[in-house]
C-alpha cells in the first residue's frame, strides 16, 4: 500500500504538530498505537493494520509519545482536522 493511499485512506500527517490524524475517527493516533487503533475502529484485517502502522510510522517528525505534546500557551485557530468540543468535556 502506497503512503498516498494510507495517507488518503486512513491517517492525515499534521506536520505543523508532528501528529498523524485518524481520518475517520478525527482524532490524533501516536505511532506506536495505529495498529491496534486501525484493528480495533475500523474493519482492517491484521497485516494491513500492519502495513498502514509501518507507512505512518515512518512519516519524518512525528511525535512517539504523548509527553512530546506541546499544548499552546495562548488560544489557536482551531485544527480543522480535530474536532472542536465546546463544552470541554471532551479535550
Amino acid at each position: 500500500m502506497a503512503e498516498s493511499s494510507v495517507r488518503g485512506q486512513h491517517f492525515e500527517h499534521l506536520v505543523e504538530y508532528a501528529l498523524a490524524v485518524c481520518r475517520e475517527c478525527q482524532h490524533g493516533v501516536l505511532p506506536s498505537h495505529i495498529k491496534s487503533h486501525v484493528q480495533r475502529a475500523h474493519p482492517a484485517k491484521r497485516k494491513q493494520a500492519k502495513a498502514i502502522a509501518e507507512e505512518v510510522g515512518n512519516w519524518a517528525g512525528l511525535m512517539q509519545y504523548a509527553g512530546e505534546l506541546e499544548v499552546p500557551s495562548q488560544v489557536i485557530e482551531p485544527i480543522h482536522q480535530l474536532p472542536v468540543y465546546e463544552d470541554g468535556l471532551m479535550c
